[in-house]
């Protein structure tokens, strides 16, 4: 097989490259021959991807299968239903530490088909093939490494500039209940009008039983104010993580996750969060108050809304 690598080092945390290059769904925002990019399968280190992009210029698609290894901040892959002209292509992403940012190295081995004629405009002959790959992997791997570079050293400059006030907080309950059973009711969004008080509404727009876009509305204060939320659902492991695109006027940035842990007698469940708080929209709302007092105030409401949650689904599965 021919074998390639490139490397480039970063001005950035070894752990942020790392978990940039773990979760595919963000690639087409920031890699440019990256158009699509989606999970298909997850089961604990496994994923089953699938990618479309330019390869000199001609948009192809595969699947590959990876294996993240974040304790080495290692994931290697291989391409279970190959690109055209190829009959094998796997490789590895690694990550070291630098005493100054990140060493991000990028390997493909690959070989091509023999008969290769009619599969791609232009390729004719085996040889043909090679060189089309060896281009295309030499290309997208240069811009994909120059990318990465360039999104997280902008935003490390951005962070050193001025950090965002921004807080983590979770709270939890335990529930006498199996934890598939707490994590079901975690799941099912489009039954919450009828289990959460503070929950009058979800408008299901996306579920294929992993991926979910749900617009909700809550009862705020005696008004109504939509949220709209993506999840994702990971059966497996029994975990929900999620971010809001458009938060609360408060908040810049809100994501989070639900946790559902075996206990003895039955589970535990976790809500996380971390939130970016929107200063000037904070002071509109509760004069100058500070933002330590701000983001207090965040947190509290939040976690009341997340144990009111975890009430009502521990009062419906204990009764």
């Amino acid at each position: 097989m021919y074998r390639m690598k490139h490397q480039i080092e970063i001005d950035a945390p070894v752990k942020l490259a790392f978990e940039l290059i773990r979760y595919v769904e963000c690639w087409p925002a920031i890699f440019p021959p990256c158009k699509a990019a989606r999970v298909l399968e997850e089961d604990g280190g496994r994923q089953l991807i699938e990618i479309s992009a330019l390869a000199n210029g001609q948009l192809m698609s595969w699947h590959s299968e990876r294996e993240v290894h974040p304790e080495v901040r290692h994931i290697s892959f291989r391409q279970v239903r190959p690109s055209p002209l190829l009959e094998r292509m796997e490789g590895d992403w690694h990550f070291h530490a630098l005493s100054s940012g990140t060493l991000a190295v990028l390997e493909h081995r690959f070989a091509v088909k023999p008969r290769p004629h009619g599969l791609v405009e232009g390729v004719s002959t085996e040889q043909e093939a090679h060189d089309f790959m060896v281009r295309s992997t030499d290309n997208n791997s240069q811009h994909e490494l120059q990318a990465l570079k360039q999104f997280l050293e902008a935003k490390e400059r951005a962070a050193t500039k001025r950090a965002p006030p921004r807080a983590e907080f979770e709270e939890s309950l335990t529930i006498s209940a199996p934890p598939e059973r707490v994590y079901e009711l975690l799941q099912l969004a489009v039954e919450w009008p009828r289990l959460l008080p503070h929950c009058r509404a979800v408008d299901m727009r996306y579920d294929d039983g992993r991926n979910q876009e749900f617009v909700m509305t809550v009862d705020v204060r005696g008004s109504e104010e939509r949220i709209r939320t993506i999840r994702r659902c990971n059966t497996h492991g029994q975990n929900i993580t999620y971010f809001q695109p458009e938060p609360p006027p408060v908040l810049r940035v809100h994501t989070g996750e639900w946790r559902v842990e075996p206990v003895p007698g039955g589970a535990r469940v976790v809500s996380w969060h971390a939130v970016e708080l929107a200063p000037e929209k904070a002071k509109e709302l509760w004069g100058d108050i500070g933002t330590a007092e701000a983001l207090r105030r965040v947190a509290n409401a939040i976690n009341a809304n997340s144990l009111g949650t975890m009430q009502a689904i521990k009062a419906r599965v204990e009764a």
